[in-house]
C-alpha cells in the first residue's frame, strides 16, 4: 500500500467549507502520480511514446464530509492486475482513522497510436505488485 498526505485547501471547496464533491478525484490523481513516481522508471509514464494509460471507470463513494484545512492520509492499494489492466482502491482517511471517501478506478495500458490493449511493462508491473493489496 502507498501513502501520501494532502491538506484541504480554501479553493477545493464550496462556501460552507466542505470539499467540492469533483475535488477527491484530484486528490486522487495527484496520489496516483506520486505513486507511479514511487518507482524506478527509466521513462515517463505520463508521457511515453509507446503507450499511454487512460482511466477506463472512477467511481467515489463519500463516508463523510472532507472540511477545509483537515490533513488526509491517502492509501493506494492495487486491489486487481489482469494483462493489460489494473484496478486502484484510494481511501481517503481523517487524522482519526476514519474513511471519508473511496476512490475505485480502473486503468489500462494500450498502444499509443492505435489504441489497441498492451501488457503492462514489466517495471510498471513490479510497483503495482509491491503495492498490491
Amino acid at each position: 500500500m502507498f501513502q501520501t498526505k494532502r491538506t484541504i485547501e480554501f479553493s477545493m471547496c464550496d462556501t460552507a467549507g466542505i470539499l467540492f464533491f469533483s475535488r477527491v478525484f484530484e486528490l486522487f490523481h495527484s496520489a496516483y502520480e506520486e505513486f507511479i513516481q514511487t518507482g524506478d522508471l527509466e521513462i515517463d509514464y505520463f508521457k511515453f511514446e509507446k503507450y499511454a494509460v487512460p482511466i477506463l471507470k472512477i467511481e467515489a463513494d463519500f463516508k463523510a464530509p472532507i472540511k477545509l484545512h483537515e490533513t488526509l492520509n491517502i492509501a493506494i492499494s492495487v486491489t486487481q492486475i489482469k494483462d493489460s489492466t489494473f484496478e486502484l482502491t484510494t481511501n481517503l482517511i481523517d487524522e482519526n482513522d476514519m474513511i471519508r471517501a473511496v476512490v475505485k478506478s480502473v486503468h489500462i495500458f494500450v498502444n499509443i497510436n492505435d489504441f489497441s490493449k498492451t501488457d503492462i511493462p514489466n517495471d510498471i508491473l513490479q510497483i503495482l505488485l509491491a503495492n498490491q493489496d
